[in-house]
């Protein structure tokens, strides 16, 4: 019994010594493993982190390429409301048949605004095509938005064009009708002047029919100017013959010509004046003073009027 207890205890070594060994293979093996497997997913970790990078930058790319486009897009949008705030006033004032001066220039400068917001748009929008053409951001709401605003500015263009062309018409009706209101104005003026020239011809013409001449003076008096000549005893006295002095008459307007003191007791009218259409009237002094009742009548015959008077 005692001789076989140093073979089980060897047995019992060996088999341990074995089982160490074997533990430090399978330790090894598994480091082995371990280690591949480490190194493997370091490579993998290192793939998808570059392509996570690759990622970022394609999205960081893309983002600014589409903040790029809307901010361009942004500014056409906003010129095609700035026309919008000018177009409804330039339809009505073109179809308008009454255009001054003032709203004929600010016509112009509408339009002339209008044409160089629609250059800046044209600008803009070939911009916006090219960015789009050369982003990796393909969008069919993008090229459809690009095609519907290159519609809008061929519209809008052409529709200015329109308004340049209704608005030089009207420059041409403008200036034919300032040259027929000039034409007019001369002509009128030409008008006030003959008026005028006429005017005054009848008013002249007016004074000289409605103009009478008087002097009253003694026989002595009215003898010395030429006025009446003869009046002796086998003479007749006559009346206004050739030579006597029209200035010693004072004129007279008929119309207004009513009555004449004078300035004598005693008169006599030597003209011929209608009866009936004078009278010679006595004052307090005792002096007569002529009163025409119908000057009309007391004119129609002669446009002189010579009073004898005898102080």
């Amino acid at each position: 019994m005692k001789m076989k207890m140093p073979v089980t205890k060897n047995k019992n070594i060996l088999s341990y010594r074995k089982f160490k060994y074997m533990r430090k293979i399978i330790f090894s093996v598994l480091a082995i493993i371990l280690m591949a497997s480490c190194s493997g997913n370091s490579e993998k970790i290192k793939q998808l982190q570059y392509e996570n990078d690759s990622l970022t930058a394609v999205t960081t790319q893309t983002k600014e390429e589409f903040d790029q486009l809307l901010s361009t897009l942004n500014i056409i949008e906003d010129g095609f409301d700035k026309i919008k705030e000018q177009e409804n006033y330039l339809v009505i004032q073109s179809q308008s048949s009454d255009i001054n001066l003032s709203a004929q220039q600010r016509l112009k400068d509408d339009i002339d605004f209008i044409n160089q917001t629609l250059i800046k748009n044209k600008e803009e929008l070939e911009k916006l095509k090219k960015l789009y053409n050369q982003s990796n951001l393909k969008s069919q709401q993008m090229k459809n938005k690009i095609d519907k605003l290159t519609e809008d500015l061929d519209q809008k263009t052409a529709r200015i064009n329109m308004l340049q062309e209704e608005l030089a018409k009207k420059d041409v009706e403008i200036s034919k009708l300032n040259s027929a209101l000039k034409e007019y104005t001369g002509m009128v003026s030409q008008l006030n002047v003959e008026n005028q020239q006429q005017r005054t011809t009848i008013k002249t013409q007016d004074k000289e029919l409605n103009r009478g001449w008087y002097v009253f003076g003694t026989k002595s008096e009215l003898k010395e100017q030429g006025i009446i000549s003869g009046g002796g005893l086998f003479n007749k006295k006559k009346l206004l013959e050739t030579g006597f002095n029209k200035d010693y008459f004072t004129p007279v307007d008929v119309r207004n010509f009513k009555e004449l003191p004078l300035e004598a007791p005693k008169a006599k009218v030597l003209t011929n004046m209608p009866e009936g259409s004078y009278a010679l009237i006595k004052g307090d002094n005792k002096n007569l003073t002529l009163v025409i009742t119908d000057y009309k009548a007391f004119w129609s015959l002669s446009k002189y009027l010579v009073i004898e008077v005898d102080l």
